[in-house]
């Protein structure tokens, strides 16, 4: 393999070899793809939530068993969904385009470890 082999596979790894990575335009080509992954972590962090509350667990988050406390459970979880899609957007526009999926994969992690959390204290009651 020639060094411009390598230098176009993104550089050299720790031996020597080619270390390949999807360059930053490839991985912004599945932004739609992300957006829907973090609504549908949305709906299901909303939805286990609720169920799960329902069977007696607690809330944890201090913010949220006060707005839940307050207005309803799917109504205070809908306000803080918003609440980070609104956060979300802003920060999204003042991305240079190339770099917004960073958005969506960011909203992504925090809720797909709760729905793995929500989902494993509802698989222990059962």
């Amino acid at each position: 393999m020639s060094q411009e082999d390598v230098n176009s596979l993104g550089g050299v790894g720790a031996n020597g070899t080619a270390a390949g990575y999807l360059p930053v335009a490839t991985l912004a080509q599945f932004e739609l793809h992300l957006w829907a992954f973090a609504l549908l972590g949305f709906a299901l962090d909303v939805a286990l939530t609720a169920y799960g509350l329902s069977l007696g667990l607690a809330e944890m988050n201090p913010l949220a068993r006060t707005l839940m406390e307050t207005v309803g459970v799917v109504e205070a979880m809908l306000l803080l969904k918003t609440f980070s899609l609104a956060v979300a957007y802003v920060g999204w526009k003042i991305l240079p385009a190339l770099y917004r999926f960073v958005v969506p994969a960011g909203l992504s992690l925090p809720t797909w470890v709760a729905v793995g959390i929500n989902s494993s204290l509802i698989v222990s009651l059962l």
